[in-house]
Parts: C-alpha cells; sequence; structure tokens
C-alpha cells in the first residue's frame, strides 16, 4: 500500500471516532489483520451522530478477483467485518447466521472506499444489521449488505476466548504477559 493510501486511511474523519473491535483474535482476523496493507487496509471508526460503525478501506492486490478489481468474496467480507463490528460495539457480540450482499459495482483495487454499518433490529438473539460499501463521498455505492446476526451465549464467549488465547503467535503468549 502506498503511503498515501495509509496517510487516508490513518487520518480523522470530522465526527468520527476511532475504535478499536471487541472481537477476539482481531490480530489474525482475515479482513483486520493483514498489516501489510496487501490484502486489506482497514481502520474503524464510530460516527458521533448516529453510532454506526464506519470503516476506512483501500483493498490491495492481494485482495484481486477480476483484473485489476476486488474480490467480491473480499467485498462481502468487508460488509460482514462491519455488521459484525455494529453489534459488537452496541453490546451484542455475535457470528452470522445469514448475510445477503448486493454487489452494485465493481471495486477497482486500491480506490479508497468507506464501509458504513448499523444494528436495525435486536430480537432477543437475533440481530438484525444492514451495510453498505461506497466511496468516501456517497456519489459510487460499490455493494449493499443485510446479516441476521446470533449474539454468543457466555459458553460461547468463553470457547472463543480459550480459542484466541491459544493461538499461535499470540503477542501475550510471544511476551509472557
Amino acid at each position: 500500500m502506498t503511503d498515501d493510501a495509509t496517510r487516508w486511511l490513518d487520518e480523522d474523519e470530522p465526527g468520527w471516532t476511532r475504535v478499536e473491535l471487541p472481537f477476539p483474535a482481531t490480530s489474525s482476523n482475515f479482513v483486520s489483520g493483514d498489516r501489510t496493507g496487501r490484502r486489506l487496509g482497514v481502520r474503524y471508526f464510530r460516527r458521533d451522530a448516529d453510532g454506526a460503525v464506519m470503516m476506512k478501506i483501500r483493498c490491495g492486490p492481494d485482495a484481486q478477483g477480476p483484473p485489476a478489481h476486488a474480490h467480491g468474496g473480499s467485498m462481502a467480507a468487508l460488509l460482514d467485518e462491519a455488521m459484525g463490528a455494529a453489534a459488537w460495539l452496541s453490546g451484542h457480540p455475535v457470528l452470522a447466521a445469514e448475510l445477503n450482499i448486493v454487489f452494485k459495482r465493481m471495486l477497482p483495487l486500491e480506490t479508497a472506499c468507506v464501509a458504513e454499518a448499523e444494528v436495525v433490529e435486536v430480537d432477543a438473539r437475533k440481530i438484525r444489521a444492514r451495510s453498505v460499501l461506497r466511496d468516501p463521498e456517497g456519489g459510487t455505492v460499490y455493494c449493499t449488505g443485510t446479516a441476521l446476526l446470533i449474539e454468543l451465549d457466555e459458553r460461547q464467549l468463553r470457547e472463543l476466548a480459550e480459542l484466541t488465547a491459544r493461538m499461535p503467535g499470540r503477542k501475550d503468549q510471544d511476551t509472557g504477559a
């Protein structure tokens, strides 16, 4: 990823607050775990006005599907991540049960784009969310998504935490912390 691309990702936006995701194992996550930017460069924010999750994104060369464009699966993964983040940051630790993505346009590699997601309904353990992947100005929509997410129970959360703790290469294991 170029210095300009990294600079744009790291720039704060008016009315957005940078956030860290509460997901287990985010350092090895498919979407946010690539520190080289060759696959996906992603930064996470919450929009102050309404709490929507905002992700600044650049798809690098390793996200390629059609020549010079992002693979549809990487676009779907970005919206899955955004909707999951919206739920987790709203206090609902979830996993996706259903994911519906509608592709509108191909996304050229190295294009600055934004994913926006919000929780739209909570019904016991069923959480519904919606999302859009678009250019920063909002004029071009690349894809939209909806999801049915299921809130994890305490046992499932403990199991995820245990699996995360045993993952190879974890910083806390490497340093003994």
